[in-house]
Formats: structure tokens, sequence, C-alpha cells
């Protein structure tokens, strides 16, 4: 029985290290929210009394499964997702016999910082 292959080609199986990630298809995103620069500050009693948080912080965690033709950005290289610029901070890739490659990208983007 021959191949027989409809839609958008992904990698399956294990392709020894070759390929990266330009032509892939999301398949989990998820995003967490934080602040950076948390004070407080505490009366005599030793009750906080004020606390201030600011410098947010958005972390996402992209699953892709790559395709035919992909190619593989390297940690720092900047990724837009939904118009959103994110600095890479890891890469993971996943290969297993008898399945599709995947990647695990981790990413932020910060409140004060501009990425280009």
């Amino acid at each position: 029985m021959s191949l027989d292959t409809k839609g958008t080609a992904h990698i399956f199986g294990i392709t020894a290290g070759t390929g990266s990630v330009t032509a892939a298809t999301v398949q989990s995103f998820s995003l967490s929210e934080s602040k950076q620069n948390v004070s407080q500050t505490l009366d005599e009693a030793g009750n906080m009394i004020e606390r201030r948080s600011d410098d947010n912080l958005t972390e996402v965690n992209i699953s892709l499964r790559t395709q035919a033709a992909y190619s593989k950005p390297e940690v720092s290289d900047v990724l837009v997702y939904d118009s959103i610029k994110y600095d890479i901070q890891t890469i993971e890739s996943s290969e297993t016999n008898g399945a599709h490659v995947v990647t695990t990208i981790t990413a932020i983007t910060s409140e004060y910082i501009t990425l280009p």
C-alpha cells in the first residue's frame, strides 16, 4: 500500500535533525500574564497597606506540527503571532517513530521592551 496524503503534508517519523518552523500548523497555544515589578508597603504592625505592581510580562507556549518544508527559528528570534511580537526563549522538538514531529516554542513579550 502506497502513502496517500491529502491536505497539508506534515513531517511524520524521525527526521534526523533536519527541518525548521516556517511552515507549521499550530496545535496548541497557551498564554500567561504576570507582573514583573511587584512591591508592597507594610505598616508598623506588619500589615500590608499597599501593593504596587507594574511591568506586564506575557508568556506564550505554542506547539506546532511542522510541515514538509520548514525552517527552524533560533532562540532570541522575534516571533509574530496574532500581530504581537514575542522574543523566543526556548525551542523544543519532539520526534517519535510513528508520529508527527512536534515543535514547542516558549516566547515572551514585556511592556517596556520594544521588539524589532
